[in-house]
């Protein structure tokens, strides 16, 4: 697996957000343009951006401080673990999808599930790509399981 460029996966992530209802075309610009200008800057030197602080903050900037009451947010980061046991799965969903439980409109944010999956100095394998499938699997069915009768929810996985 190629090194994980977090500017990209942030790039990506914006222009999702930018075609969803909640965001604004001006904010995904400046989006856009902040994250063209430190990439330039960054110019081949390792990154301190992480992908965890910095979707939470993207996320936001796209939703305004409060202005959608209906839209509700939660955001897991998967952590490097050897094991992805469906009850250890199941666990952390459960609890994301509490958060956004009774919300006729939610978004669940899950990132870092690459990276745990296959970690720093590892290569990406067949036995990877299926587990991360399986485990990409168990997520989508987890979130549909719980998520409130008639509510819409918008499940991205970076």
């Amino acid at each position: 697996m190629a090194k994980v460029d977090v500017v990209e996966q942030l790039r990506t992530l914006n222009e999702v957000l930018a075609r969803t209802n909640a965001s604004d075309p001006e904010r995904a610009e400046h989006a856009r343009r902040a994250l063209e200008f430190y990439s330039i800057e960054l110019a081949g030197a390792a990154s301190s951006l992480s992908i965890r602080d910095c979707a939470d903050k993207l996320v936001r900037l796209h939703l305004g401080a409060d202005e959608h009451p209906d839209l509700a947010f939660a955001h897991w980061h998967v952590p490097t673990l050897e094991d992805f046991s469906p009850l250890w799965i199941r666990q952390a969903v459960v609890a994301e999808m509490k958060k956004l439980a009774g919300r006729h409109q939610s978004l669940l944010l899950v990132t870092g599930l690459r990276e745990s999956v296959c970690p720093d100095g590892c290569y990406w394998t067949q036995k990877r790509q299926l587990q991360f499938d399986l485990v990409r699997s168990w997520v989508e069915d987890l979130a549909c399981a719980w998520v409130t009768r008639g509510s819409q929810l918008q499940l991205l996985i970076i």
